[in-house]
Order: structure tokens, then C-alpha cells, then sequence
């Protein structure tokens, strides 16, 4: 049953894309190139039985070189690319250009020897790569020693690009503030506390809320937070809240609201994104949800406690909604309304520099806390 939905809607896709494809490869159907990654290597998998796929190496500098069909190119690889960037160091810069009217070439520029290790299984070439240790050899060979998967959190700023989120009474964009406050995170987290963290976005760019938690899945996040400076229709409404995902949708009017408003952007933006496969969005939403909601709901407690000595909540414990973005199996994640920026006293402190210092310190305290206790309790391999 789950490869024939999985192969139907490779088979539909491929269709799509067929249709727009040079005359010469028109028979073909064509699978998407994926990108994914886990604590020390990156793989690509792309088409292995078409020509214009290819993998290879330069040097001077040390490029991979990812050689793709254009119709197998899917939009949402950009900002894969985007992550790998930030997660691994050796990745000093990615490009993508239109290397001929059929081809899309990625280059990634790294700072050592590439490896190669290929793969290939039911049309699908895979594609592992690792960048070569520069540490000098030891004479006396030593047991290496058993190392922890290094921890990463997955920082989603909300909005984006041409969906700006709530708009203050001043004209302040939530998509600009919370962008603000999750660099600073991701900043503190690294040197305050030693855990690495990555952005879906950068810059003022739109990411589908689907594509969002896939992000997390394909680069093995450890926690995934979305931060938001949500509005609400009533301007007193104000305060910091933390939202965890209920299984039955909004526990309360405020949720309600909030819940629908973030998700109503996939619905008016970008709808090729979205799918219909019901077993598709059961595998990617469902799978180990009731686990994942409780850890969620404790790291959203560990948040709370830390936002609470910086600012005043609008609810003191962990609410639960229906976000789409928290819709993410076995990744515990929570979504953080900062505060409201529809209130005018806290649009202002918003925009304050002072303020978002201590709300990112305040997350990033909290994310640190969680990972102290999930270690304590042995829930962290």
C-alpha cells in the first residue's frame, strides 16, 4: 500500500512535469531531485537513468558540481540549500544557474577534498557528500571515541516575502521583526551555549508552511521553533504565548484565531505545493504524533517559564492549536507569539533592539534547559 501511493504520485508528477519538457525527453517521467542531510554528510538523489544528470568534482577552488534535468528541479531545493549552508562549515557557498535551456547546475563550493559515494536503486542515483578531515594521522592508532549526534534546532521565522504577516498600527511588518529575533537566536544558541541552530530563511523570502517542516525532516532537526509577532482583531489583546500542536485543532477562541490566520497562507499563496494525498500527509503529520506532542508541550513549558521573566504572557502554560508548521512527527516544535504587534505599546518594544535581545535570550535559555533535561531523563542519543 505505501509504495503504490508513493509511485502514483511520482507517476502524477512526473506527468506535470513532462508536459513542459524538451520535445527529446518527453517520454520520460521524471523524478524530482531531492537534497537531505544528516550530522556529517549531504546527498542529493536525482535521476539515474537520464544523461544530464551527473556529479562531479572540481578543484581550485574544491567545487561539487550537481548536474540536474531542469523539469527535475523542484523550487523547494533552494532553500534546502539555504540550510546545508548553515549547518555545515565546510559549505562556503552554494549557486544555482541555468547551465543550458534542459539543465540546472548546482555548484557547492567547499573548504577541503570532496567525497563521493554513489548509489543507485529503482531509477534514483544517490549521491553522499562528505568533505575529507584535515587533521594530521596519529602513528598510534586509537579507538576512536563514541560521539553524540550534535544537536540542531531548526529557527522558522514566521511570514516572508510576499505574505508580511500581521502589520502594526505603525506599519510594522511581523515578518521583518521575527527574522531579527530568530538571528539573534540562532546566534546565542552557538555562543552561549554550544547548539547549533539554522533558519528556513535568512532573508525576506516565502516559504510554503509545508515546506517548513519538511526542512526540519530532511536535515534531521532535534527541536523546530516558529516565531511569530501574531495580531488579533481586538488591539488590547496583549502578551507572549507558546503554542504546542492539539491533535483536535484550536483549544480556545484566541487559538482558534491565531490558528487560521497562519494557516489560511498556504491557502491563498502557492497552492502547487500543497497535496492531496491523504496518505502522504498522514506519513509526514501523523506518524508518532501523541509523543511528539508531549515533548512538545514540555519544551513549550521550558520556554515559557524563561519568556515569563522578560515579559508578561497572555497565557502562562503552553497552549495547543492547529498549526500547520507544528504538524511535525517526531520533531517536538512549538510556535511563539513574542508578543501581539497589533497592540501599540508592544509593536513599539517590538521594534526595539533592547527587546529583542532579551526574547531571543529568553528562547534561547529555554531551548537550552529542554536539551539539559531530555539528556537528564536519557532521551537524547
Amino acid at each position: 500500500m505505501t509504495i503504490n501511493h508513493q509511485r502514483r504520485k511520482l507517476l502524477i508528477l512526473g506527468m506535470g512535469m513532462a508536459l513542459t519538457a524538451p520535445r527529446v525527453y518527453a517520454k520520460a517521467a521524471v523524478l524530482p531531485v531531492t537534497l537531505t542531510s544528516g550530522p556529517e554528510k549531504i546527498t542529493i538523489s536525482l535521476p539515474a537513468g537520464d544523461q544530464r544528470s551527473r556529479v562531479f568534482t572540481l578543484t581550485s577552488p574544491h567545487r561539487v558540481v550537481i548536474d540536474v534535468p531542469l523539469e527535475a528541479f523542484p523550487p523547494s531545493l533552494v532553500h534546502s540549500l539555504t540550510v546545508v549552508k548553515q549547518k555545515f562549515p565546510w559549505v562556503v557557498h552554494t549557486q544555482i544557474a541555468h547551465f543550458t535551456p534542459q539543465i540546472t547546475r548546482i555548484v557547492l563550493e567547499v573548504s577541503g577534498l570532496p567525497s563521493l559515494q554513489r548509489t543507485s536503486e529503482a531509477g534514483n542515483l544517490s549521491v553522499a557528500i562528505t568533505v575529507a578531515d584535515t587533521a594530521p594521522v596519529q602513528n598510534t592508532p586509537v579507538a576512536a571515541p563514541v560521539m553524540a549526534k550534535p544537536l540542531l534546532v531548526m529557527i522558522d521565522p514566521g511570514h516572508g516575502g510576499k505574505d508580511p504577516g500581521a502589520i502594526g498600527n505603525e506599519g510594522t511588518y511581523e515578518k521583518h521583526v521575527v527574522l531579527h529575533i530568530a538571528k539573534r537566536l540562532q546566534t546565542l544558541l552557538d555562543e552561549q551555549h554550544g547548539i547549533h541552530a539554522v533558519l528556513t530563511r535568512q532573508n525576506d523570502v516565502f516559504i510554503p508552511l509545508y515546506h517548513r517542516v519538511s526542512l526540519a525532516h530532511q536535515h534531521e532537526a532535534d527541536l523546530f521553533i516558529s516565531i511569530h509577532a501574531d495580531g488579533f482583531s481586538n488591539d488590547n489583546v496583549s502578551g507572549a504565548s507558546v503554542f504546542a500542536l492539539s491533535p483536535h485543532g484550536a483549544g480556545s477562541a484566541m487559538a482558534r484565531y491565531l490558528s487560521q490566520s497562519e494557516n489560511s497562507v498556504d491557502v491563498l499563496y502557492d497552492d502547487d505545493f500543497k497535496t492531496n494525498d491523504t496518505y502522504l500527509k498522514q506519513t509526514l503529520f501523523d506518524l508518532d504524533q501523541r509523543e511528539t506532542i508531549s515533548r512538545s508541550l514540555d519544551f513549550g513549558r521550558h520556554l515559557a517559564s524563561n519568556i515569563i521573566k522578560v515579559h508578561h504572557m497572555h497565557s502562562p502554560h503552553p497552549e495547543q492549536a492547529g498549526f500547520a508548521v507544528l504538524k511535525s512527527p517526531r520533531i517536538p516544535s512549538v510556535l511563539v507569539e513574542t508578543s501581539f504587534i497589533t497592540n501599540k505599546q508592544e509593536e513599539k518594544l517590538l521594534g526595539e533592539p533592547a527587546f529583542q535581545e532579551k526574547m531571543a535570550r529568553a528562547l534561547a535559555d529555554g531551548i537550552n534547559s529542554y536539551f539539559i533535561n531530555e539528556k537528564k531523563n536519557n532521551l537524547l542519543s
